[in-house]
Order: C-alpha cells, then structure tokens, then sequence
C-alpha cells in the first residue's frame, strides 16, 4: 500500500495515476478542505482518498498506517494562503516523524534542484526535511527535479504562448533541463520499489538541456510568430532578493535568480536506469500550442 501526500496537487494527481497503471493499492492524503471535485477524481481513478492535517500528528499516523511506502512532493509555493513553514518544513517533518513511527518502509520525497542561495525559505525548509529523512531509519529517496515546464512556460511565469509573451530571467543563454511533469511523476513512482533509488538522491531534468532563449526560439518557430520578450537583469532580480521580505518571495526570488544561472542536468543514464522516457521541450510545446 502507498500514500500519497498532497494528491490533490498537480503533480500529486499524476504521481496517483502513476501508480494505479502500475497496479498498486494507493491511497491519497487529502485535507478537509479539498474540493469535493478533486477527491472525486482520485476516487474516480482508483485512489482511496484519507484524511488527515498536517498539524495533527495523530492524523499523519493514521494515514502512514499499514503503508509501505510514502511519496510526497507537498509544497506551499503557488498555493495562496498556505505557508513554507507549515507545509514544506513543519508538514513534512511530521509526515516522515508520522511514517517512521508506523513503521513505514520506503519514503520517496520531491525536494527540488538548482537553487543558488542557501538562506531562502523554501531551500531551507527542503534540506531540512532531506536531511531529517536521512536519518529517519526508512529507506529514503530524494528527487530533485529541475524547473517544470508547466510551471515556467506559462502566463503566471511571465511566458504567455496564446498572446505571443516571454519573460527571461537574467541574460537567458545558460541552459536549463527543463522537465515535464509526467517524468517527474514517473521517476516517483518507480521509486517506490526501485533498487536504483534506494537511499539515493537523484537530480532530475529533461532530456535536453535548453538556454531560455533558445527556448523562445522554439516556441516561435513552432507558432510561426515571434515573441515580444522582457528581460529582468541579474542585478534586478539579486536587489529583488535582497529587498523581498514574505518568505514565498524570498523563496521565488530564489528561484529566478538560479533560473538566470542555468540547471543543466545529464540525464541519459539516469532515464536509461529508470526505464524513464523523457519528454522533449518540443513535443511539450507542440502540445501547449495545440491545447493539449
């Protein structure tokens, strides 16, 4: 049996689909306030939906019980209203303290890659639970994926493809190992029972690596037109930084300043390992750019 933590989520509801194509019994950890549309879709996939707070420790240990293994990617970051420190840092330490206690085999945690600072919040808050979960006893594994391509290549980011927009964060010319959604979730869910990830940390992007630019350039060529592009310099994004004070800012500037910075990441052996067929930056933006 397999919890899932943050099933609701983006990748949660693809970790969840995973793992029911791979057949096993998967249970997802939902919270009182979760949409009744989103606990139905789970439902609807075969997910056993199980409530639980992360507040409530007796709860995480209800929902850890009889499982064995756990996988969670929880994290505050897009989610208005939810804090870095409850979830990302109190939240999952008490859901690994919560898995060991029951006895727990496996525990598969979505940390992320390529961060520049040390001091963020959510950077923080990650190698805390890392570091926690190395120790725990259960058998471990780290993914770290580098930017998601739904996350990047998207208005809210600054990189409007219906309207012909892009935002680039610094010069735009080190490459990034942009990675799709659906491979992150695979590599997850292979985790689960995988020798390769036992007590590993893996570092996870596309697999190619791609300069921001050089992205836009494929983006154009695609939808036939070009893009009206705005740069914010390193500089801006460094004084960004220095001056954010909310600790989802800070954790966002972050990210922008390591995005100007590059994340390339080889992938061919890790993917060979793992039986991982990984989304190309094209084929993700044909799809985009035809709706799907």
């Amino acid at each position: 049996m397999i919890l899932v933590a943050g099933a609701t989520g983006e990748l949660g509801r693809v970790i969840c689909r995973k793992l029911t194509e791979r057949g096993g019994t998967v249970y997802g950890m939902v919270r009182e306030q979760s949409s009744p549309a989103a606990v139905a879709e789970l439902e609807a996939m075969g997910v056993t939906p199980v409530r639980a707070a992360l507040d409530d420790a007796e709860s995480l240990r209800e929902a850890c019980s009889g499982c064995d293994a756990v996988v969670s990617g929880m994290t505050a970051m897009g989610r208005p209203g939810e804090s870095i420190e409850r979830v990302d840092r109190d939240g999952q330490l008490g859901l690994v303290a919560a898995a060991a206690e029951e006895g727990v085999e496996r525990f598969v945690y979505v940390s992320y890659s390529g961060v520049i600072g040390k001091d963020d919040p959510l950077t923080l808050a990650k190698r805390a639970v890392e570091r926690t979960l190395k120790h725990s006893g259960m058998t471990w594994t780290v993914l770290r994926p580098s930017y998601f391509m739904e996350s990047w290549f998207v208005p809210a980011a600054g990189f409007d493809l219906a309207a012909g927009r892009a935002r680039i964060y610094g010069a735009g010319r080190e490459p990034i190992s942009w990675v799709a959604r659906d491979d992150v979730a695979d590599f997850a869910a292979a985790a689960v029972d995988s020798e390769e990830a036992r007590n590993a940390t893996i570092e996870i992007g596309g697999p190619e690596a791609i300069a921001p630019l050089d992205a836009v350039a494929l983006f154009e060529s695609l939808a036939g037109r070009k893009f009206d592009i705005e740069t914010i310099d390193e500089a801006a994004l460094r004084q960004r930084l220095a001056t954010a004070k909310a600790p989802q800012e800070r954790s966002l500037c972050a990210l922008l300043l390591a995005y100007a910075r590059g994340n390339a990441i080889p992938m061919e052996d890790i993917a060979e390992r793992f039986d991982v067929e990984l989304t190309p930056l094209r084929a993700w933006a044909e799809r985009a750019l035809a709706g799907g």
